[in-house]
């Protein structure tokens, strides 16, 4: 049961929505997400002279530890609305073995899979399914690789309402176990990523269905929490880097939306640099970011183990967005080997015991070519984002894992314990 702090939030905002790219402005619509001029994301903007006069840091003392002590800055006005499943405030650890091992003295690693279905996904989802139903509608609506579509059919289940659910083929079986699990309309459509990312427009142009996809103004809502977290957590001192596994570029607007907020409400006097990492075997926004292009350009078919970032058109969703904040905050783009990520995948676990998957693993993967580039420095604070468990991906990682030793006695347990 939710608690009464939520009340905290006597008066909640006029918001609006205003595009990332043209800054073209919108009244706050739960079904609108991209801009009518120039087709850029749209991002949800507060009252923020009003919120600054009464949001201090002592505020969040004592509310609750999820991601709903910071409703102040949500599109939420009745806490009834609220659909949660104790998302958020995750742990950020010091990763001092990890950070040993890969020569940095302040690695810290946001932990997302401990959210309730094991991925950051789960911040966006309730917000967005919050919202959809303080609207009164009795559907929700999302493109996704695996961890999304979890996520939101979690979400619409505690809610009572409807999920929509749109997959490409080659989702891992236990995504789509768990997926099903939560009794959502699944369909496995034979076409890539990105063809699915424009159906769902097509669906809600014509259908009372609202969109909680990859970069959708509610999703962004929700996982801006990452960012104020990790402040509070490291006592208000802002990171020098935030390495965050990229896909469509939505959580990563999320993040530094979160960080800009605070920044706003003068909570904190600088801002972090992000790094935005993908496979080199899906890395269009890498591959623009280094070209110095205006946006980005479609890669082709992925080649990666890392499924959950292998989107291979970003542009459609976030990926230009991405660039413009690259620029914006002096950060960086990078690639690694499918290799690198089985690698760092081990490393995690055997250092720090977390077990993540594939594209959660390249924001550790990254940090040695990092070093070597000079991008970064060992002395930097860096925080990681691990975005999903690595039990969302068995197969792809099953074969680097270390196999039992098969004995039929106490003597070979002693024998081979002993000389090993």
């Amino acid at each position: 049961m939710l608690e009464k702090l939520y009340l905290v939030s006597l008066m909640r905002n006029s918001i609006k929505l205003v595009c990332s790219k043209c800054k073209k402005e919108y009244p706050f619509n739960p079904k609108l997400a991209r801009c009518k001029v120039c087709n850029e994301p749209l991002e949800i903007i507060y009252d923020y002279e009003s919120l600054s006069a009464r949001i201090k840091r002592h505020v969040f003392e004592n509310r609750v530890q999820n991601i709903w002590r910071y409703i102040d800055l949500f599109p939420i006005k009745e806490d009834r609305n609220i659909i949660s499943l104790h998302e958020g405030f995750t742990p950020l650890l010091k990763a001092e073995k990890l950070g040993k091992e890969l020569g940095v003295y302040n690695l810290y690693l946001k932990d997302e899979t401990r959210n309730p279905t094991f991925s950051f996904k789960d911040r966006g989802s309730a917000v967005g399914v919050s919202v959809a139903k303080e609207f009164d509608f009795n559907a929700v609506i999302c493109a996704s690789t695996g961890n999304m579509a979890a996520s939101l059919s979690a979400y619409a289940a505690k809610a009572g309402i409807n999920a929509l659910i749109l997959i490409p083929g080659g989702v891992s079986e236990e995504k789509i176990a768990q997926i099903s699990i939560y009794e959502p309309m699944i369909f496995e459509v034979g076409r890539p990523y990105p063809e699915l990312y424009r159906m769902v427009f097509r669906i809600i142009e014509k259908y009372d269905i609202v969109p909680i996809h990859s970069d959708s103004p509610l999703r962004i809502e929700g996982q801006k929490t990452i960012a104020f977290e990790i402040l509070e957590q490291l006592d208000w001192k802002v990171p020098d880097w935030i390495i965050v596994p990229t896909s469509s570029g939505g959580n990563l607007s999320a993040i530094w939306k979160g960080f800009v907020e605070f920044h706003t409400l003068e909570l904190i006097d600088e801002l972090p640099k992000i790094i935005a990492v993908q496979s080199d075997g899906c890395a269009p926004i890498v591959k623009a970011f280094k070209e110095k292009k205006e946006s980005v350009e479609p890669w082709g078919e992925p080649k990666t183990i890392a499924h959950s970032i292998s989107n291979p058109n970003p542009a459609l969703a976030s990926g230009n967005r991405v660039l413009r904040i690259l620029r914006e905050c002096g950060g960086y783009a990078e690639a690694v080997s499918d290799k690198k990520i089985l690698d760092a995948i081990r490393l995690i676990s055997s250092k720090e015991g977390i077990f993540a998957e594939p594209a959660s693993a390249t924001s550790v993967a990254v940090i040695d070519t990092l070093l070597n580039e000079n991008v970064i420095d060992r002395t930097d604070y860096i925080v990681s984002i691990l975005t999903g468990s690595g039990l969302k991906e068995i197969k792809s990682i099953k074969n680097v894992a270390r196999k039992p030793i098969k004995v039929k006695s106490l003597e070979e347990i002693i024998e081979k314990w002993i000389h090993t």
